[in-house]
């Protein structure tokens, strides 16, 4: 066999591999293009739920910012419920994030100088100031107003 149909046999071999390849990368190419597009499919179905997944989740963030704060105060609350002697009744309580303020009647003194005993041990105010004291005479009780700080 001649060098010339050597090359023209492989050549035909070439062009034959080439026109057959062609089919087999176009069968590849349908077949992804498929799956593309039942993903593609699969996804659009979901964009309704996604939809009202952000709408609920946007719903729920003030109310989980609600409770945190309502777990905040009720653990201030329970901690200075804690404090409060027999004999002291309080009547108003303010609380935020960084202060509280008492205002209250102590029947005794004594009452009143462990109230302050046990705010100074709490461990969550930084600061504790006595706004205002009274001493009822005839009542013999101690009216105040405490404000504290917290850490």
């Amino acid at each position: 066999m001649s060098s010339g149909r050597v090359l023209v046999v492989l050549t035909e071999f070439v062009v034959l591999l080439a026109f057959g390849s062609r089919f087999y990368f176009d069968k590849k190419l349908n077949d992804l293009t498929e799956i593309l597009d039942q993903k593609t499919a699969q996804i659009e179905s979901f964009a309704d739920v996604e939809a009202q997944m952000r709408t609920i989740l946007a719903k729920q963030a003030p109310v989980n910012d609600y409770l945190n704060k309502n777990i905040k105060f009720s653990q201030k609350y329970e901690e200075i419920a804690k404090t409060i002697p027999t004999g002291v009744k309080l009547e108003k309580i303010y609380f935020d994030q960084n202060t509280m303020r008492l205002s209250g009647k102590s029947e005794t003194e004594l009452g009143f100088a462990q109230l302050l005993r046990n705010m100074k041990i709490m461990e969550s105010l930084s600061y504790m100031n006595i706004k205002d004291t009274t001493f009822d005479q005839n009542s013999k009780s101690v009216m105040f107003t405490i404000q504290a700080n917290y850490k």
